[in-house]
């Protein structure tokens, strides 16, 4: 019954993923994100009911994804999840988020480099945070509490609290108003 759950749930995701009625009328627009997301959870994604994953979403292996309180994922974003993806609460994330949660060994000059492996390693990203449109994170990163991400960064690093990052790779801009 287990395999059959999230089997039902990865065909209802993928076919209510490709519908952005909340364009044209919103009531259905809300129950078809509601579907979306009890389809995520049958999947083993652990989703607070009050948060969501917006259209056109891609997400390889949704047991490793756990989204917290009051926050989202835009329409596009395209989660590759080696290893645990944990967004904390009041997390708002821009369009077209890209996250790789496993990068490709390449020190071994005996192997093809595409067939070395993989180096995985969770991302987290903790509460009040709002991530751009277009922005990339890294495997391994710490975003900390109450930071904001710019639109196009590259996320190598693990970010601080308190601060507004930007760039390629993502650098400290400023800081925050307290």
């Amino acid at each position: 019954m287990h395999i059959l759950k999230k089997i039902s749930g990865l065909i209802l995701f993928t076919l209510l993923n490709l519908i952005n009625i909340r364009l044209l009328w919103s009531p259905l627009g809300n129950v078809l994100e509601d579907l979306r997301m009890i389809a995520l959870r049958w999947q083993g994604a652990s989703i607070a009911e009050d948060s969501f994953v917006r259209p056109y979403a891609q997400i390889t292996s949704p047991k490793n994804l756990t989204l917290g309180k009051k926050s989202k994922i835009n329409n596009n974003a395209q989660l590759y999840l080696f290893e645990k993806l944990t967004i904390g609460n009041n997390v708002e994330i821009g369009p077209e988020f890209l996250v790789y949660t496993g990068e490709h060994k390449i020190d071994d000059p005996s192997k093809p480099l595409a067939k070395q492996g993989n180096y995985n390693e969770p991302v987290i990203i903790e509460d009040d945070v709002y991530i751009g449109a277009r922005v990339t994170v890294l495997k391994g990163v710490k975003i900390s509490n109450r930071v904001v991400v710019a639109a196009g960064a590259v996320v190598t690093e693990s970010l601080g609290s308190g601060y507004i990052y930007g760039g390629v790779p993502a650098k400290q801009i400023r800081k925050l108003a307290v």
